[in-house]
Order: structure tokens, then sequence, then C-alpha cells
């Protein structure tokens, strides 16, 4: 296993077992994530506190990833399969894509997609339009 197949399962693995620090840990002190719907997110500690509100907000949540794909330089594109339930109970379950952009052992830069309008019909913010 390369090291940045270790990295990714290690932040695959920290998030599923809603280890914060581990994490955190895994992020350059300067890194950045990208996730739908918001300004990117700055800095390692601005990243800990955005994963302490998700983590909460999906007290019931698996990543499962399904393939990984390697860049020459070390980044890694993982597809995921997420299903979770949030803390009003709503069942969410969704694909994503996520790019790791790895430089020194570190995320550097983390980027994130999914349907977000889907997941937030699902979680109750969007009206159904699937009728």
């Amino acid at each position: 296993m390369t090291p940045s197949e270790q990295l990714v399962r290690a932040y695959f693995a920290a998030v599923n077992q809603t280890h914060l620090e581990a994490v955190i840990a895994l992020f350059a002190p300067e890194a950045s994530l990208h996730f739908p719907m918001s300004e990117p997110i700055i800095g390692r500690e601005a990243i800990g506190r955005f994963y302490a509100t998700i983590l909460q907000f999906y007290p019931e949540r698996f990543d499962d990833v399904r393939r990984l794909f390697f860049s020459p330089e070390g980044d890694v594109a993982a597809e995921i399969h997420f299903e979770g339930v949030t803390q009003t109970g709503r069942r969410v379950v969704f694909d994503a894509v996520d790019l790791f952009t790895i430089r020194d052992g570190r995320i550097q830069k983390l980027q994130i997609f999914y349907d977000s309008a889907r997941v937030l019909e699902m979680i109750g913010t969007l009206p159904n339009t699937s009728s």
C-alpha cells in the first residue's frame, strides 16, 4: 500500500469511527477543504470545526470506499457510497467523489463532490421534486 493510500484509508477510518483528532491530524496546517455549497474552508483548525459539526449532524454514518484512483504525483480520487442518519432521524444515502491533494504526507486539499440538491432534499431543506 502506498503512503497516499494509507493516508486516505486512515482518513475514512477516522471519519467512520468519529475520531475527530485523528481526522484533523491528517490535514496540513494550511490545508483547504472544498465542500458543496460552501466557501473553501482554510486551515487545520477551521477544518476541525467543520468536521466537528458534520460528525455531530450525522450521529450514524458510514463512508464506504468503493474505488480509489491514484495520480503519478500521489494524489487520490475516492469513489464513496455514504449512508447516514441525521440528528433529526432522516436517512441520507448518496454517492460521492473525494479528491485528495497530498503533499509531504498530509492532505493539502480535499474537494468533495456529490449531488447537493438531492442531499438537501433528503435532509428536508428542499421540497421533494421526484413525484
